[in-house]
C-alpha cells in the first residue's frame, strides 16, 4: 500500500470518529463565508458532501441566499476530468458517478467563465503549503491546473499537517480554513 494510500486509510478512520462534527463542520463554514475572497466572489465553485466529508450545505445555503452564483461539479468520465455546472436549489441535484450528488446536466447550465471565481476543494487532509490528500482519482489537480482563480481548502484542524507526500501532477490549493482560521498557503 502506498503512503499516500496509507494516510487516506488512517484520516477515514479518524473522520468516523469525529463526535462534534457537525459542530466542526459549522465552523469551517462560517470561517468561509465570512472570508473576504468569499464575499468579493461573484461565483462559488462548490463541492456536495459524502457522508464523512466537511459538510459544505451552509456554504450552498448562503451562497444561494446571497444571489451568488453557485456551481457543482459534474464528472465527465472515470478519469479524472470534471466540469462545473450551475445550481439554482439542491433539487438540481441527482446520483452521479461514484454516487456523488451533482448537477442534473439536462437542467443546469454549464459553466463557461471562472472570472471572479472562489473555489472550495475537498480533501481527507491538507498541508500548510496546501497540498491535499484526497481520493486519489485526480479530478480537482486536472480542474485547478487548467484555470485561474483562488481556490481554498477545508479541513479540520487536527487533520491540517505541517506536510504530505506531493506528487508533480499534485496542485496547491491558495488557502485552507479551519475551525479557527483561514491560513494563506501560497504566496502569488
Amino acid at each position: 500500500m502506498s503512503v499516500k494510500n496509507e494516510l487516506r486509510t488512517h484520516f477515514r478512520k479518524m473522520r468516523q470518529c469525529l463526535s462534534d462534527k457537525a459542530d466542526r463542520d459549522n465552523a469551517i463554514c462560517s470561517n468561509v463565508i465570512s472570508f473576504e475572497l468569499f464575499k468579493n466572489a461573484e461565483q462559488i465553485l462548490c463541492y456536495y458532501p459524502l457522508e464523512n466529508e466537511i459538510s459544505t450545505l451552509k456554504i450552498i445555503g448562503f451562497a444561494l441566499q446571497s444571489n451568488k452564483k453557485i456551481a457543482l461539479p459534474y464528472c465527465n468520465d472515470a478519469n479524472g476530468n470534471m466540469e462545473f455546472y450551475y445550481i439554482s436549489s439542491l433539487n438540481n441535484l441527482k446520483s452521479g458517478l461514484f454516487g456523488i450528488m451533482e448537477p442534473d446536466i439536462s437542467v443546469c447550465e454549464k459553466v463557461l467563465s471562472f472570472d471572479n471565481s472562489l473555489c472550495i476543494v475537498p480533501a481527507f487532509s491538507f498541508d500548510k503549503k496546501g497540498y491535499r490528500l484526497g481520493y486519489g482519482k485526480g479530478y480537482y489537480d486536472k480542474f485547478l491546473k487548467k484555470f485561474t482563480f483562488y481556490s481554498i481548502g477545508l479541513c479540520y484542524n487536527d487533520f491540517l499537517k505541517e506536510s504530505l507526500p506531493v506528487d508533480f501532477y499534485d496542485v496547491a490549493v491558495d488557502f485552507v480554513a479551519s475551525e479557527d482560521r483561514v491560513i494563506l498557503c501560497k504566496e502569488d
